[in-house]
């Protein structure tokens, strides 16, 4: 069972991770079919910068797109059980002697699970995919400003790119480290600083004694800004390594730039 869960377990990730990209690329395109694509500005093959406006919002209709599918399906998947339960409930109510009144009971359990269960298809099919855009338009938005503002002054993000015919170019590789520090050091280090101010405002609300020393508090900001920046780097790195060594055998990634 390990042994097969060794190679199993990596091609269904390798299948699911493709199905993903492959649909997340068509929603791209039918997406900025109907809205401006996004326009990055190049300076030899260097990303100088990102468009604030159409990088978050197409970004977070793709990712609302999604969880509005992944809530389909979760919303299908809840609502029969709930079903089941409400049929064991009244099982047992009915197994219960007659001398025990439980109908108004079995009537009220029943009345709430039909209820919850409606509510949270509800959230998951409506709620959450608006939570998501909104989170994804804040999100989306910050990260092309802390790349056009901060990783563009250390480093820009580079990409090998060659002419195929007319606007049509394909991506022959990534270079790792020019690819990834951009990205991790910049972009996702801010992010582990500002994750690490939430930190410590989450620990001054619930009154937690070591906030207020400098350089317990420094450290906290310090160590989630490089947590998140080698996590991100390491990540980053990988795919480029990986994108370098499919992209001679099965073709790099095409896109069109006007």
């Amino acid at each position: 069972m390990g042994i097969a869960s060794v190679v199993i377990l990596p091609i269904t990730a390798y299948f699911l991770i493709m199905a993903v990209s492959f649909f997340s690329g068509l929603l791209y395109n039918r997406i900025t079919s109907r809205l401006c694509g996004i326009k990055l500005r190049l300076d030899n093959n260097e990303i100088t910068e990102i468009p604030v406006k159409a990088f978050s919002l197409i970004i977070a209709s793709i990712e609302t797109i999604w969880l509005f599918i992944v809530g389909l399906f979760l919303a299908a998947a809840i609502i029969p059980f709930t079903n089941i339960i409400l049929m064991l409930i009244n099982f047992t109510a009915n197994a219960i002697e007659r001398s025990i009144d439980v109908s108004g009971t079995t009537l009220l359990i029943n009345t709430v699970l039909g209820t919850n269960g409606a509510t949270l298809a509800l959230i998951l099919i409506i709620g959450l995919p608006l939570v998501t855009f909104a989170y994804g338009i804040v999100s989306n938005g910050l990260f092309a400003i802390f790349y056009n503002y901060i990783a563009t002054k250390f480093i820009r993000m580079q990409l090998d790119i060659e002419v195929i015919s007319g606007n049509l170019h394909e991506i022959k590789s990534l270079p790792v480290v020019a690819a990834a520090a951009p990205l991790s050091g910049a972009v996702f280090g801010a992010f582990g600083v500002i994750m690490g101010l939430i930190t410590l405002l989450s620990l001054a609300v619930t009154g937690n004694p070591t906030v207020g020393n400098i350089i317990s508090d420094l450290l906290i900001i310090v160590l989630n800004g490089l947590s998140y920046f080698l996590g991100y780097f390491l990540i980053f790195a990988l795919i480029a390594v990986i994108y370098n060594f499919l992209a001679p055998k099965i073709g790099g990634i095409k896109i069109k730039l006007e």
